[in-house]
């Protein structure tokens, strides 16, 4: 088995929209109603001239769309330098960390213009627990990966997937892979619905 990262998101989308066939999430309404940290989202707007990070309120709602769709707003400090920079000016941990701090970021960009990957299926997992009252392991656990058969695949790393793992490697400058020592937070403040599944290439 190894680390799912983004192949999480579709595990995630896919409670989110069983939970919008029973009418407890909708895709267009403003998700501020389900989850109030992203009722007034502001875009970061650049820097002033002494390097602060200048922050406008977003032009219209985010919506469970958005999120999915990855047209929110918001990004990966990874790929998206501002956000690195931003990041950096107020000490915000980053996504892989699983801290909800990591989740503060302001968008890049405003609600349903444009497309960047980000933390937005993060939140998908977020409204998940909050119209589920389950926490996102053991929502995705009962109605999506064990329906499936997904027996190898969870947030949390078992003992049997552990003796089965796959490290992470990553490329030298002389371009050689080596080992990296890499594992995401097995007791996270919150499961990260944008990557946080450890799963089996059968699963």
């Amino acid at each position: 088995g190894c680390w799912s990262a983004s192949r999480t998101k579709a595990s995630t989308s896919s409670g989110a929209m069983q939970l919008g066939e029973q009418g407890k999430l909708s895709l267009d309404d403003p998700i501020g109603k389900v989850r109030p940290d992203l009722a007034a989202p502001q875009v970061l707007d650049g820097f002033n001239e002494s390097g602060e990070p200048k922050l406008r309120p977003a032009k219209g709602p985010i919506t469970l769309r958005h999120l999915m769709t990855h047209t929110a707003g918001f990004c990966y400090d990874l790929w998206n330098g501002e956000m690195g920079k931003y990041l950096e000016k107020t000490g915000l941990p980053g996504v892989t960390t699983c801290k909800n701090d990591a989740l503060k970021t302001p968008l890049a960009s405003d609600p349903g213009t444009r497309w960047e990957e980000g933390i937005n299926s993060d939140f998908v997992g977020k409204a998940v627990e909050a119209v589920s009252g389950k926490r996102l392991d053991a929502y995705l656990r009962d109605h999506v990966l064990t329906p499936l058969g997904m027996s190898d695949t969870a947030f949390k790393i078992t003992d049997s997937m552990r003796k089965r793992l796959v490290g992470m490697h990553a490329r030298g400058a002389d371009g050689s892979l080596a080992a990296i020592p890499f594992e995401l937070e097995q007791n996270p403040e919150f499961h990260m619905g944008g990557g946080g599944l450890y799963g089996t290439a059968g699963d």
